[in-house]
């Protein structure tokens, strides 16, 4: 049995429709994501699985009793809020043994919590004369030091800079997993869902997009929106012309003809996806199959990456190299252009047309 299930969960504020019918589980110990744009709906989820509003329609069971209607502090969740909601007269040390004290743990825990984020020589400062990226990181350990049974966690790392946030996603994970607490962690950032996250749900206009693995949604998104969240793409509008020793056979315009490994799709009129690191730029033509004449016209190093800006027949590429030669790739050079059956997406063209099916709101 599960530990936490969501059953047709609706809300709506107004006109405004918040969820639309969310349904999913949460088992014992699992680190769950829930991914998606501002105003998916996903602080709304999070405050009706705590207890702090109601659903208008819909259950929310707790190892399957029905806690819809219960009060939160009857819940064993911790919530911590996007505005972090700290207490201003009390130290930062009180205000993470807050919960310490109302659930009469060991002080012990406090101090572990504090030293997990880096803030245990600021035990005696009060939250006003902290940054928002610490204050931030307080309200994460008052969080964690409640010792509850589920976590919920809202945007929890936002307001760190990257190498904090990096390093902070990787210790609470690992520190969840050591005292087996399952957590849901609402996020916009598709890297630390991708990198931490147990499963995923991705979250738009209050409507379950895809609930899976983070190989299984970016790999195989079930819709044009999920893959272009989760990674940037070169859409291409294609025609499906059917299928051949396990490839199917697609012609794009401007683009040519293009054999991808995929499962056939129903459709004839289909969507062509790659990412960019996803194609590769050669001097030479060395494959037989869905290799093109390009021009560069454009080049950006971006650090650890450089990107190739590439116009084939008119039509504009995006290409991304992991390893840079100022002399190997210059603007102007002709090219061949490469993309690999394997790494091709196919999905049907969205009946809305591509920019409404991407657009997060």
């Amino acid at each position: 049995m599960p530990l936490l299930e969501i059953v047709s969960v609706s809300k709506s504020y107004g006109s405004v429709r918040a969820l639309r019918n969310v349904s999913f589980d949460v088992n014992s110990g699992e680190y769950i994501c829930v991914l998606g744009p501002t105003g998916a709906g996903k602080t709304t989820l999070l405050k009706i699985i705590s207890g702090l509003i109601l659903p208008d329609k819909g259950r929310i069971l707790l190892e399957g009793e029905d806690i819809t209607y219960n009060p939160p502090e009857t819940r064993n969740m911790s919530y911590m809020p996007q505005g972090y909601a700290l207490f201003p007269h009390l130290t930062v040390w009180d205000n993470v043994a807050y919960s310490i004290y109302v659930k009469n743990l060991s002080k012990k825990i406090v101090e572990e919590s504090l030293k997990m984020i880096g803030l245990y020589h600021r035990r005696y400062s009060y939250t006003y004369e902290l940054s928002g990226g610490q204050q931030q990181r307080v309200a994460l350990a008052r969080a964690l030091a409640a010792r509850s049974k589920i976590l919920l966690l809202d945007e929890p790392l936002s307001a760190l800079d990257l190498l904090l946030n990096i390093e902070l996603r990787y210790e609470l994970k690992n520190l969840c997993k050591s005292l087996n607490l399952t957590v849901i962690h609402v996020t916009h950032n598709t890297e630390v869902a991708l990198s931490i996250a147990d499963r995923i749900i991705v979250l738009r206009k209050g409507v379950v997009q895809q609930i899976g693995s983070p190989n299984e949604v970016y790999i195989r998104p079930r819709n044009l929106f999920v893959a272009n969240f989760l990674s940037e793409l070169n859409i291409m509008e294609g025609i499906f012309r059917g299928m051949r020793l396990g490839k199917c056979i697609v012609d794009v315009e401007r683009l040519g003809r293009l054999n991808i490994i995929s499962e056939p799709l129903s459709s004839w009129h289909i969507i062509v996806a790659y990412r960019p690191e996803d194609i590769y730029l050669f001097k030479k033509p060395n494959y037989s199959e869905n290799i093109f004449r390009g021009v560069i016209e454009e080049i950006e190093f971006l650090g650890f990456i450089t990107r190739y800006y590439v116009s084939i027949n008119g039509l504009s590429i995006r290409v991304d190299s992991w390893y840079y030669d100022e002399n190997n790739f210059g603007k102007g050079d002709k090219i061949y252009v490469y993309f690999p059956p394997l790494n091709g997406i196919l999905l049907p063209y969205p009946k809305e047309g591509i920019l409404k099916a991407i657009s997060p709101g």
